[in-house]
């Protein structure tokens, strides 16, 4: 009966509900004002939130952690009690900010913060201090690493938390830090030094900020000596120029326990208690010899001497002096993983432009993972002549640093090959194509694209880079959607790339060979149909070897030749005796390459008698020869003892031939 109630409750939309409910919770029982306080969470109207804001401080603690569970519901209800003109409204819900640790919600403490009436501002500034308080606490919390008591799943909701609401507590103190000028800037003060826990710090950010009103008053703070909660405030401020020289000075009148407690959790050299030598040293900005620090890290142990790195970085010393004494510390953690990238996160947080030794260094370092972070940090710096230095390391780099290399000076290595292709001769450009391939892995990638877009001229030269570097099987996806395409020659070369994939369907050959428009491509599938040994198309060779043009009917008749085709011999003194010049020196060619000679006579009478002086020439420079190779095997035979052995039909030599001939 009373579940159906609250249910009916719930669903009404008259104010008076919420009346009722706020009643139950002034008058009712323990059990009672929490079956109230969840209906009217479940209720989410403004009027009835409102009102558990103005009771929340004479709730019980364990209504008032049920309303804090549940505080995103109240985010309008705040914002309007915060803005409200009853005072006791205002500082509930303040305190129920500060104790939500809602920094979304900061901008009402901001408001309060410059009115007049005393309480409100007072109020809103101990809310500020609060949440600035919570944000540092649990910040060492997880940088020390959480009890065991503490589950996994606590700490995952810490720092989600803190993710979700320290950057509106920074920027909301920071403000405040600039514009109030009333009684309670040291309140702000302690919560500006608070949240100045880190170099990315928007508090700490003060110290650079020109003209911000809060800097004069945390610089006059840091020239004391700190409180225990401020030190790392204090550590970060000493790389300021400004408190430089008043660091060393602080330490003398540091006296309380806690303060010098939570400054030698802090620092390393500070445990041997020499904190006079140490603070001059870096208010100097010099520090210890080589062989004063190598004397000081061997009887340390890697994690500790790594330590020792925060001083250096923060000694103001040169980048290159660092980079000597940050080696050092180095090599004494080869073997401590964290001390290595305790050193290289130093080294990334330096300003672009400074030295990059120490980053280079760890480019050898064992782990992958600070492999590849220092390859990042040097593709981010772009220091003179990276590229040399991450091609260089492409070379055995683990997989995932290639990767990382290759998408940063891939495409400068690619478009140096390309551009030198044409340059350089065949062997020279293979054997660089090859190392290219090596030290990009996504050059066939780049190579892809070049096939797929851009001019004609293009695409074939990217073809010819494909046959060269025998990457055919590799971008056969590439090559195929080429065989359609509009320009000849790219159609010619994407046929001719095709002969160096072995399991390509040779009906797309015959398709060229018989349905093509130009000669050229024609003449390409019948190159690579011979190359393929498929004799079953010796029809449609035979016919291209009698009506095609030049360069078909020559290899038609070559790869006729090739398969012992009984009137091949036929066609190509058919070809021979053609009227047309460009089929007698196709003819001609093609009796060079499959060395028939007894045709020798036909060419001698080319040479003799036909009209068209290039072919004249062409036959001449057959016969010169087959002269100089007759010469050549007379004087082979009148050297050697015994007569050479017979050549076969298909690879007879010239000479051969004319011996066959006269006989």
């Amino acid at each position: 009966m009373l579940e159906n109630l609250l249910n009916a409750l719930v669903e009404s939309k008259n104010e008076a509900a919420d009346d009722l409910l706020l009643e139950a919770m002034d008058i009712g029982t323990e059990h009672e004002q929490s079956m109230s306080l969840t209906t009217l969470l479940r209720r989410k109207s403004l009027r009835g939130l409102g009102g558990v804001v103005a009771r929340f401080g004479k709730l019980s603690d364990s209504l008032q952690l049920q309303a804090l569970e549940n505080i995103k519901l109240f985010h309008t209800a705040l914002r309007e009690c915060g803005r409200s003109d009853e005072n006791p409204l205002r500082l509930a819900a303040m305190k129920m900010i500060a104790l939500g640790r809602q920094g979304k919600m900061s901008y009402v403490l901001s408001e309060n913060l410059h009115e007049l009436d005393e309480d409100l501002s007072k109020a809103a500034a101990e809310a500020m201090v609060a949440l600035a308080r919570w944000v540092a606490t649990e910040t060492r919390a997880l940088q020390r690493g959480r009890s065991q008591n503490a589950t996994h799943d606590h700490a995952t909701a810490v720092y989600n938390a803190l993710i979700e609401n320290r950057a509106e507590i920074e920027t909301s103190v920071a403000r405040a830090m600039d514009i109030h000028r009333g009684r309670h800037g040291q309140d702000l003060l302690r919560a500006t030094l608070l949240l100045a826990d880190s170099p990315g710090s928007k508090t700490l950010g003060i110290l650079h900020t020109a003209k911000h009103g809060g800097q004069s008053p945390m610089v006059r703070r840091l020239q004391q000596p700190p409180a225990a909660e401020h030190v790392e405030a204090f550590l970060l401020g000493a790389s300021h120029g400004q408190l430089r020289s008043h660091f060393g000075i602080v330490f003398s009148h540091i006296e309380e326990a806690p303060v010098l407690d939570a400054i030698l959790r802090k620092t390393h050299w500070l445990k041997d208690q020499q904190l006079q030598i140490c603070m001059h040293q870096v208010s100097r900005g010099v520090w210890w010899g080589d062989i004063d620090i190598a004397r000081d890290i061997e009887r340390r142990t890697p994690g500790d001497a790594a330590l020792i790195a925060d001083w250096i970085a923060a000694s103001g010393m040169h980048d290159v002096t660092q980079d000597e004494r940050m080696l050092t510390l180095l090599k004494h953690g080869k073997e401590d993983f964290t001390a290595r990238l305790r050193i290289l996160k130093l080294a990334m947080a330096r300003k672009r432009g400074a030295s990059v030794q120490l980053i280079k260094a760890f480019l050898t370092d064992p782990d992958e993972r600070l492999i590849r972070m220092a390859a990042r940090e040097i593709i981010r710096r772009r220091p003179t002549d990276f590229e040399n230095t991450l091609l260089q390391l492409m070379t055995n780099a683990p997989e995932s640093v290639r990767r990382v290399v290759s998408r940063a000076i891939g495409q400068v290595g690619f478009d140096h090959f390309w551009i030198r292709f044409d340059r350089m001769e065949r062997a020279t450009r293979k054997q660089a194509g090859r190392a290219m391939l090596k030290l990009l892995p996504d050059a066939t990638t780049r190579l892809s694209r070049r096939l797929s877009s851009g001019p004609p001229e293009q695409r074939v030269k990217a073809l010819q880079i494909v046959q060269e570097l025998n990457l055919a099987e590799q971008l056969q996806t590439s090559i195929t959607p080429l065989f359609s395409h509009p320009h000849a020659k790219v159609r010619s070369k994407a046929v001719s790339t095709l002969g160096e994939i072995a399991h390509v369907a040779t009906d797309v050959l015959l398709e060229k060979v018989l349905h093509d428009t130009d000669a050229r491509v024609r003449a390409n599938a019948i190159e690579v149909l011979e190359a393929k040994n498929s004799t079953q198309f010796m029809a449609t060779l035979a016919h291209r070897a009698r009506v095609g043009v030049n360069r078909e009917r020559a290899n038609a008749i070559k790869a006729m030749g090739k398969f012992k085709v009984e009137n091949a011999s036929a066609q190509l003194l058919e070809m021979l005796r053609d009227e047309r010049p460009e089929h007698k020196i196709s003819a001609m060619w093609t009796l060079r390459q499959i060395g028939w000679w007894t045709m020798l006579n036909e060419v001698a009478r080319l040479a003799r008698e036909d009209s068209n002086m290039r072919v004249k020439r062409y036959a001449l420079s057959i016969l010169k020869q087959v002269q100089q190779v007759l010469m050549q095997s007379k004087a082979t035979a009148s050297q050697s003892s015994s007569p050479p052995a017979s050549p076969s039909p298909s690879t007879a030599t010239p000479a051969a031939g004319l011996h066959r001939k006269a006989g």
